[in-house]
């Protein structure tokens, strides 16, 4: 039996784990962060900033992860489209990431980067150029959007300040 798999995909801070958890409890499937996968079964790649040494690698790393560690039949999985490399340069996550983990679906969170920042300095204690969050923001979705027309998966774009309903629906349709 194929897995399904659900993406959900957004920059740090946009409150993919918050959102995550609610659809999971709600839609009664796991969850799991392709981070905490990544981390699990490697440690070493990222850095207290949240920047990524080599997002290349880290990608293949998660593909093994997701073999080795989930055995569920339907799940979601929250990650990244883009990320920051070690030098704050933006760096998309290859196609081939995802051709690899076969989602049945993707979905991309957005948000206004002064709240995602707001969000991040709150809970990390850490300051962000908003404008290289704003290249990060805009690169995540453009590669979410990419990535889903490439591979011809179906992908709904959420803003975490909206009411989850739509977002809910578009889910649990594609578990059926």
């Amino acid at each position: 039996m194929k897995r399904k798999l659900i993406f959900i995909g957004g920059i740090h801070g946009v409150g993919k784990s918050t959102l995550c958890n609610k659809l999971a409890c709600e839609l009664k499937v796991p969850h799991f962060s392709a981070s905490e996968l990544i981390t699990r079964a490697k440690t070493g790649l990222f850095t207290k900033s949240k920047s990524v040494a080599n997002v290349a690698k880290n990608q293949d790393v998660l593909v093994t992860a997701l073999d080795e560690f989930v055995d569920a039949p339907s799940f979601i999985l929250d990650g990244h489209f883009a990320l920051f490399d070690v030098n704050k340069e933006v760096q998309l996550v290859p196609e081939e990431t995802f051709a690899s983990i076969a989602p049945i679906a993707m979905c991309v969170l957005t948000c206004d980067v002064k709240v995602v920042l707001d969000r991040i300095a709150a809970r990390d204690g850490i300051q962000h150029d908003k404008s290289a969050y704003k290249a990060l923001s805009d690169n995540e979705l453009a590669n979410a959007k990419s990535i889903a027309e490439k591979l011809n998966i179906p992908i709904f774009v959420h803003d975490t300040n909206n009411d989850i309903l739509e977002l809910t629906h578009f889910i649990s349709s594609h578990l059926e």
